[in-house]
């Protein structure tokens, strides 16, 4: 791995950790670490935009604040990252998300777990010198914004609203104000998980979605189960017109709120969990979705692709790695190049986070193989691999980003540093900008 120079300053993020019921001997917390790309369930944190031939992104940094940069592929530097705000603690669920909409303005969505949702604008397109305050999306009780354009001068925001399920608010005029809340998914009450992408096409944009729900974690399911948040099953839906009508796989259309006993379930996990990680599309707008099947009682984790087929969906095996929290990103630039980028190798053993590895598919996701250790030999832990949204149209040197730090709690060091690859890099590089940019 490429480390800075002298002339340079690297990112650094926050450190978090969650976490008490069911941990395995000598280990203090379910999980813990790096996590200035964290979670999976904010979407996207990174954007490609080839008007600029530039990749934006947003993190947690050290301090707990929403910050933004980007990379300049044409320069092939990094600007000086910008604070956009403050969030009351260090609770890492309350990082970042970004939309760069059609004109190029940045929306920067933060601070939201169990609360109101942050948003800011830039002044001027494609730029990050500046801000203003938008609307707040005021829930009381929202989590993990995922905002997307579907349909031009349009943003649609999905999130956790916990009761009642997973819902969606739109804005026409830049976010200075917000439409009223929808449910798009209700589950009895329970709390539910949801991954996200849209398509960067012609309007209206598709977009699709995956989730499971929350279940366990009861006192005494902890003590005679070993239960501990545990996430059940995957299931499916998706919009082709703006976010109006919700389909199933087979087009068949829903009625919202999706129920559990209507929702298109992709996956069973029966008594094991499931760790949702990431969703793609291929070229050809289909999805690809990335999830561990893990054993909650020993964090034995295997890594699965599924992909619609002429008969259903399709479960592929990728990988095995030792947490469930270990986190990756899926990039699918061909039908016969598909890659996995994961911290499938341990650093930490049991920790969340590790050696990052490169598995790749040449038959759309149905058999893998490793084909690079991309870290080795590190001393922390290497985790929350994020791919950046457009990345089929984007540059092979910023495919993904990931952070990276001692998974260890109490940490002998709170020191997070951001890392980048692609697949034009001989090597992973840690980020890093010139202090004047």
């Amino acid at each position: 791995m490429s480390e800075t120079t002298n002339a340079s300053e690297p990112f650094t993020g926050v450190w978090y950790c969650c976490g008490t019921a069911n941990v395995l001997p000598g280990h203090a917390h379910v999980y813990s670490g790096p996590m200035a790309t964290y979670c999976m369930w904010h979407r996207p944190i990174a954007v490609y935009r080839p008007e600029v031939d530039k990749t934006f992104f947003v993190y947690g940094n050290a301090d707990n604040a929403p910050a933004i940069s980007f990379y300049d592929h044409a320069r092939g530097s990094f600007a000086r990252p910008v604070v956009l705000g403050s969030n009351p603690d260090g609770d890492a669920h309350r990082n970042p998300t970004l939309l760069v909409d059609a004109e190029g303005f940045l929306h920067v969505f933060f601070g939201a777990h169990s609360d109101p949702t942050q948003v800011v604008r830039s002044t001027g397109p494609y730029s990050i010198a500046d801000w203003e305050r938008r609307a707040t999306i005021d829930d009381p009780r929202t989590s993990y914004p995922q905002p997307w354009e579907l349909r031009p001068g349009e943003i649609f925001v999905s999130y956790r609203h916990t009761p009642p399920g997973w819902c969606f608010r739109r804005t026409t005029d830049g976010a200075a104000s917000w439409g009223p809340r929808q449910t798009l998914i209700e589950f009895a009450e329970r709390a539910i998980y949801a991954v996200s992408v849209a398509a960067t096409g012609p309007w209206p944009r598709a977009v699709h979605i995956a989730w499971s729900r929350l279940s366990g974690g009861t006192d005494e399911e902890v003590r005679t189960k070993h239960v501990w948040a545990r996430r059940y099953n995957v299931y499916y839906a998706w919009s082709d017109d703006g976010g109006q009508t919700w389909r199933r796989r087979d087009g068949s259309a829903y009625e919202l709120p999706i129920r559990e006993e209507t929702a298109e379930k992709v996956y069973d996990c029966g008594q094991h969990g499931v760790w949702l990680k990431d969703i793609q599309l291929d070229p050809h707008g289909r999805p690809g979705i990335l999830f561990l099947d893990a054993d909650v009682a020993t964090y034995r984790s295997a890594w699965k692709v599924a992909r619609p087929e002429a008969d259903g969906w399709g479960v592929h095996d990728v990988a095995v790695s030792d947490h469930m929290y270990d986190a990756g990103g899926l990039v699918i630039l061909a039908e016969d190049d598909w890659r996995v980028y994961a911290p499938t190798t341990p650093s930490q053993p049991q920790e969340d986070g590790g050696e990052i590895d490169e598995w790749r598919s040449a038959d759309g996701g149905r058999t893998w193989r490793r084909t690079a250790q991309l870290t080795s030999g590190s001393r922390y832990s290497h985790n929350q691999v994020r791919v950046v949204h457009n990345h089929q149209a984007g540059r092979g040197d910023f495919r993904v980003l990931w952070s990276y730090g001692d998974s260890v709690s109490p940490p002998a060091d709170r020191t997070v540093h951001l890392y980048r690859y692609g697949e034009a890099l001989a090597e992973p590089q840690r980020m890093a900008y010139a202090p004047g940019s």
